[in-house]
């Protein structure tokens, strides 16, 4: 007769037995399964287009245009090639080897549904195209839009796929040395101010003789002319939304260039004494500030670029909030006084 205890003995032998069969048949599949792009039938120099969108109401385009690429919806404003080819790069790199999930119950946790994703990626060329989901942050989980499969990504997190325009173009608009500006004016809804450069030191040009200059706001003043970023980009057509017709502010920056030269035939590039001296010309700058956005940014025009963009109101309010009050000292009271 067999005893109770051996009866429990064999059901456990078994159960192990069960669990190890499982275990080489996961395993099994698991190696046997073959890897592939997750991204399938389309190269990177196919790639026409691509579209990163993080919400319905927050999307950037990409499109391939010549040997670089632009941004279409602002009149083919370039981009920075190479970023977009590296994030091309690390899209079209990823792959099944890491399936996380395959049952659509899953797809809000880990942010890949088609209505509540990280970011959704769209990828066309000719007739091909791909659209991705990914979720999570540092670490990405990449679903397509036709399967039901999650894989894990590597090397590629969502916060690289930024929606931000400044992130991939050249932001500097306005981009001088200030060592170079010798002379910044400034009409504003106060008036006009012109400051002069002095040896290091500036000048006001409306101080009166018995009047002493207040250079307490030049240095904000001569950074922001010489330097400002763009948000984004907004195109070359002038629109009645932009404030264009009656600017509320305008700056003129008058600085020096340095002009190109070319070494004179048969001079010797290692003898010191044979490189001319640099030379510099006058050049002039004129910043158009026009209306403020819904985003709260402010129009900006320059002189030097034929694109309208979009700059922060700290840089416009530098110049709009300008006043003679700013640049002169106020008068010492009397030691005596009442």
């Amino acid at each position: 007769m067999i005893s109770r205890s051996n009866v429990i003995l064999a059901g456990l032998l078994v159960g192990q037995v069960l669990l190890l069969a499982a275990s080489l048949v996961s395993s099994r599949g698991t190696q046997s399964r073959a890897i592939e792009p997750i991204v399938a039938g389309l190269s990177a120099p196919e790639i026409e287009r691509m579209t990163i969108v993080s919400s319905p109401e927050d999307s950037v385009i990409f499109a391939r245009k010549d040997a670089g690429w632009v941004l279409p919806a602002a009149d083919d404003f370039p981009v920075d090639g190479d970023k977009v080819d590296e994030a091309l790069g690390k899209l079209l790199g990823l792959d099944t080897r890491r399936l996380v999930a395959s049952n659509p119950v899953n797809f809000a946790r880990l942010e890949v549904k088609d209505d509540d994703y990280r970011r959704r990626i769209e990828l066309s060329g000719g007739d091909a195209s791909a659209i991705l989901y990914l979720g999570g942050g540092d670490t990405v989980y990449v679903r397509r839009a036709d399967e039901n499969q999650v894989y894990l990504g590597g090397g590629l997190t969502a916060w690289e796929l930024s929606t931000q325009i400044a992130t991939w173009v050249d932001a500097s608009y306005i981009n001088i040395a200030q060592a170079d500006v010798q002379e910044i004016r400034v009409q504003n809804a106060q008036g006009e101010f012109t400051l002069l450069r002095d040896g290091e030191s500036w000048t006001y040009a409306g101080l009166r003789a018995d009047e002493v200059l207040e250079d307490t706001k030049i240095p904000s003043i001569l950074r922001n002319a010489a330097s400002i970023r763009l948000v984004e980009p907004l195109g070359l057509a002038v629109l009645d939304d932009y404030g264009m017709a009656d600017p509320s502010v305008i700056v003129e920056v008058k600085y020096q260039q340095l002009v190109e030269t070319q070494p004179a035939e048969g001079a010797d590039a290692d003898n010191e004494a044979s490189i001319a001296e640099p030379q510099f010309t006058d050049a002039m700058l004129s910043l158009a500030f026009g209306a403020a956005l819904e985003s709260g940014d402010v129009v900006l025009k320059s002189s030097g670029s034929d694109y309208f963009v979009a700059v922060r109101e700290t840089a416009y309010q530098v110049f709009a909030e300008l006043s003679r009050e700013d640049l002169v000292k106020a008068p010492a009271s009397d030691a005596g006084g009442e």
